[in-house]
């Protein structure tokens, strides 16, 4: 477990750690759990930042997923941001076309509430569970 003061150093350790890394060969995933208002699109913002995308990000609650175009990183090309708060199963998923989005290796999804999906499978991925704390730092678990 880690404990960060801010979303901005755990969007710098993820671009130190692992979007250094090489190229996968399906799409990179980034899986974010906690509850309401703990950070996590916040940490997508940073992490979009980190990324070189200038656009607002805001969060996919109403339209469940959002795409943003990449152009200054090594290999990462495309960043989907997918809020599942509102999904229930894999079939729910696969209609945004989650097959296609796992196979393209130079895509990072950042995924909110994978636990609200049933059935899907989620291999290879860092999954972080964020917690705000009483003296407003964050604890990032890696699990």
């Amino acid at each position: 477990m880690k404990t960060l003061s801010t979303i901005n150093d755990l969007a710098i350790w993820i671009q130190d750690n692992m979007l250094s890394l090489p190229q996968k060969k399906q799409a990179t995933i980034i899986t974010l759990s906690g509850d309401l208002g703990v950070g996590k699109t916040a940490l997508v913002q940073e992490l979009a930042k980190q990324l070189g995308i200038i656009e607002p990000i805001t969060s996919p609650t109403f339209v469940i997923q959002k795409e943003y175009t990449v152009s200054s990183h090594a290999w990462v090309r495309r960043l989907v941001h997918i809020d599942a708060y509102r999904l229930e199963n894999k079939t729910d998923l696969e209609h945004l076309g989650w097959n296609v989005i796992i196979d393209d290796p130079e895509t990072l999804i950042c995924f909110e509430w994978p636990e609200k999906v049933s059935g899907i499978e989620l291999p290879d991925v860092l999954r972080i569970k964020l917690q705000l704390n009483s003296d407003h730092t964050r604890t990032i678990s890696f699990i």
